[in-house]
């Protein structure tokens, strides 16, 4: 950290000549300098030059801020103007103010901000664009897309149900507009109004995330993700993927790089972009041609410093999708292992597509390489995770490995094991599972109980042995009440196995070990166990 921290104005003074003169890569890279520790030894000289040493691959670089008149900083470097080593210095600098990180993707969407409008100027200078009037099929993707936008410009959110409104009035007005054009741009146009749709309640959940309605609006940006997924993969049930590329091969580029452009959307939020991206390259047919430049173009993407780790797993897990595709399992899982963050719910979309296409060998292979991550999962991700191994199992030959891995997530998976061991008829082992969780028949369902007291009662005389000494050392009229109540059903159980002088012993046996506990002998004597 500085010794002494900037004001906040001399900080502002900084950040703003970074947005008004820096480059994208060279913000990139100096943020990678930072990042990784190379800035050293900064001072602050004559109470407005800010000074440093960033050491490079084969050379220490000196940049020095002016505070005062940012045009006379300097570095030792070959590079004009704003060097990485200068940007370095401020992401150090406003270390001491809150997260460097931030502060790149501030600026990052500043300068692109800029570079968008400096664009749509020049291209309304140079071409004033026409609103699209009318929907027509000889129309390309990206017009259609506009006349969306002109529709519905200016939709806002005012209270906590127009989220499900605006799909409603998009579907309502749009859905039909493509109806007397040929089947296959019918297709295409349906996916593009749902990736619309998608974009439309990612921007609202970001634009309100700050509103006291945040709540139900996201909420409702949710139920809306879910509901377009589900019209996603109706209209990918039968899409005309080769004869879209074939006839209509404009249409066919500009749908390809939309798409491409959702793998980069890392927020978190109500839709899962990476999702969208690996689902429909799993059910588009593109040429290998086409899928070779579009693994080209996300390995690029990947040699470039990426400010979040997010965004570079998104691209890991893009390019191992393809592999997947092509049968290369191993492949996937070794280019996986760069991941800086392992989630079970990135694997959803995977797992599923092994279970809908029967491929219950290569499911539970990868099951098993996601155990360790299962351990750690969100407990929604663990029950899911439960759910695909229930799947797995029942399409294997033998059980053992299903225990093994239940018994090794105990106690999170009692449920599942719980009830697989009842399915299976084992309840010896479904005893001891209540036994070694500590689980009191009073918390089981009674349908249970009745069960394995039909099979064999005596295996039940632990269950309840155990239950009604825990019971009593709860030292309360309550707890002692429950454990005479338990006791007249082991008595019923003794009573049925003919084991009546074992019972007497047990009785005698436990008034004995708890003879000072003068409220448990009431209730031993209201209940007529003892005189």
């Amino acid at each position: 950290m500085l010794k002494i921290k900037l004001p906040k104005n001399r900080m502002q003074f900084l950040i703003e000549e970074l947005e008004k003169q820096a480059e994208l890569p060279v913000l990139e890279r100096g943020w990678e300098y930072y990042h990784r520790g190379s800035v050293g030894n900064v001072n602050l000289v004559q109470g407005h030059i800010l000074e440093a040493d960033v050491r490079g691959k084969n050379h220490t670089f000196h940049p020095a801020l002016n505070l005062e008149t940012f045009s006379k900083s300097e570095c030792n470097c070959s590079k004009e103007g704003i060097c990485r080593h200068m940007a370095s210095l401020v992401f150090y600098a406003y270390s001491s103010h809150g997260r460097p990180e931030l502060l790149l993707l501030q600026l990052k969407q500043t300068i692109a901000g800029r570079k968008r409008q400096g664009r749509a100027a020049a291209a309304r200078a140079a071409k004033p664009q026409e609103p699209v009037t009318a929907l027509a099929a000889e129309g390309m993707p990206k017009e259609w897309v506009r006349f969306f936008d002109q529709r519905f410009h200016g939709y806002s959110l005012s209270n906590q149900h127009s989220v499900e409104q605006f799909h409603q009035a998009v579907w309502e007005t749009l859905g039909d507009k493509a109806a007397d054009w040929p089947e296959e741009l019918q297709a295409l146009y349906r996916l593009h109004l749902i990736l619309y749709v998608l974009r439309k309640i990612d921007l609202f959940h970001q634009e309100n995330q700050s509103s006291y309605l945040s709540y139900y609006i996201e909420n409702g940006c949710k139920l809306v993700a879910g509901q377009s997924w589900e019209k996603l993969r109706e209209v990918m049930v039968a899409f005309p993927s080769d004869l879209l590329a074939e006839a209509y091969p404009k249409h066919w580029k500009e749908t390809a790089a939309a798409i491409g452009e959702t793998v980069v959307r890392s927020k978190a939020g109500p839709v899962h972009w990476l999702d969208v991206y690996r689902y429909l390259w799993s059910k588009l047919t593109p040429s290998p041609e086409r899928v070779e430049k579009e693994r080209r173009r996300l390995s690029l993407l990947l040699e470039q410093p990426q400010p979040f780790p997010r965004v570079k797993d998104g691209l890991l897990l893009a390019l191992a999708h393809f592999d997947l595709l092509d049968g290369e399992d191993q492949a996937a899982l070794q280019r996986l292992e760069e991941l800086h963050t392992k989630q079970f719910s990135d694997f959803y979309i995977v797992l599923d597509q092994f279970m809908e296409s029967g491929e219950w060998e290569r499911l539970l292979h990868w099951l098993r390489w996601l155990l360790p991550v299962l351990v750690k999962s969100k407990q929604e991700d663990f029950n899911k995770g439960c759910v695909y191994w229930v799947e797995a199992m029942k399409h294997q030959p033998s059980d053992e490995e299903w225990i093994r891995v239940m018994l090794s997530l105990l106690p999170r998976s009692y449920y599942y094991y719980a009830d697989y061991l009842m399915q299976t008829r084992r309840y010896r082992q479904w005893v001891d599972l209540q036994l070694a969780t500590g689980v009191t028949p009073a918390n089981l369902y009674t349908a249970e109980l009745r069960i394995v007291e039909a099979h064999d009662p005596a295996l039940l005389l632990p269950l309840f042995h155990q239950s009604i000494e825990k019971a009593i050392l709860e030292k309360n009229r309550d707890s002692y009440k429950l454990a005479i109540k338990q006791l007249k059903k082991l008595h019923a159980l003794y009573k049925q196995l003919g084991r009546t002088k074992a019972w007497e012993d047990f009785i005698a046996g436990l008034s004995a070990k708890y003879a000072r506990l003068r409220a448990f002998r009431e209730e031993l004597t209201k209940g007529q166990w003892t005189s």
